[in-house]
């Protein structure tokens, strides 16, 4: 009887700890000019996409991550019409975003072609949303797509990978600059943040260059419970223009008319994401 070896994936968060899981098969792996992408099959967690080795998202709890970069500043933002999503190639952000039936323009842009068409292929359940006729999906760079622009979009969601490689230009205060200068007068930025927990100077980097661009008192974090992510805590770093803290805005009326059926977010968690341990009050500073 032929022996096969069990095969377990980790993804190392630093030299002494990480997080792991047996992978059933390896559905799909190749490299294009930006980085590595895997699709694996596993026992617990469903589908995976890994981007050079790294943990994107996985089928039984990607729908945190992408409620909580969505909904949030959707329902936090006055009648927003127009929305922008830098990244997000896997396609979940858009689904989400999609959901909001009244906007006048979903536009995304994703610097990699190849993982639009895996995502497609592979892991439908956030990638078929790639193909609906209403988003205006543009494969090209969100940095240099934001230059240059004036008062053009009421949410930018910034749905990036790590803050490294084709991805470190989304965490500059140049580019948080043309963001606010590409949103309209009450318009809100969110950009993934890391975690606070094993690395804070990564979350550090988006809030403080945030605030450079918007000012000190006009950017904070939240958090989402995701248990594939480091720590199992994600922080989402986010900016307005306008005057109302987006934890004291939320549009109830247009929640309810929607009727969304969602795993995550809801009216309670709207506020109590901006609730934050003590430790991490500190890092804020």
């Amino acid at each position: 009887m032929a022996f096969f070896p069990e095969f377990w994936f980790t993804e190392k968060y630093s030299g002494t700890c990480g997080f792991t899981f047996k992978v059933k098969q390896v559905l799909y792996t190749d490299k294009s000019e930006l980085q590595r992408i895997d699709i694996l099959e596993t026992f617990d967690f469903g589908r995976v996409m890994l981007l050079d080795g790294l943990i994107m998202f996985t089928e039984r709890d990607e729908f945190v991550y992408h409620e909580m970069i969505s909904h949030l500043p959707l329902f936090a933002a006055e009648e927003p019409k127009d929305v922008l999503i830098i990244g997000g190639g896997d396609g979940g952000t858009a689904r989400e975003v999609l959901k909001h039936e009244y906007l006048n323009s979903i536009t995304q842009v994703e610097i990699d072609k190849l993982v639009v068409e895996t995502s497609k292929k592979y892991t439908p359940f956030v990638g078929e949303s790639l193909a609906n006729p209403k988003l205006n999906l543009i494969i090209g760079d969100g940095i240099e797509f934001v230059k240059d622009k004036k008062s053009l979009y009421d949410i930018v969601i910034v749905d990036s990978t790590d803050p490294f490689g084709a991805a470190e230009g989304l965490f500059n205060v140049e580019f948080y600059s043309n963001v606010r200068e590409i949103l309209k007068d009450n318009g809100i930025v969110v950009a993934q943040a890391e975690n606070y927990y094993y690395d804070k100077r990564w979350m550090m980097r988006s809030v403080n260059n945030m605030r450079k661009a918007f000012g000190e008192d006009k950017v904070t974090i939240y958090q989402a419970s995701i248990p594939t992510y480091p720590s199992g805590t994600w922080a989402f770093s986010i900016a307005w223009k306008g005057d109302t803290h987006p934890k004291d805005s939320f549009d109830k009326e247009r929640f309810e008319k929607l009727n969304l059926k969602l795993k995550y977010y809801n009216p309670e968690i709207h506020k109590a994401a901006f609730v934050l341990p003590n430790y991490a009050r500190e890092i804020l500073g």
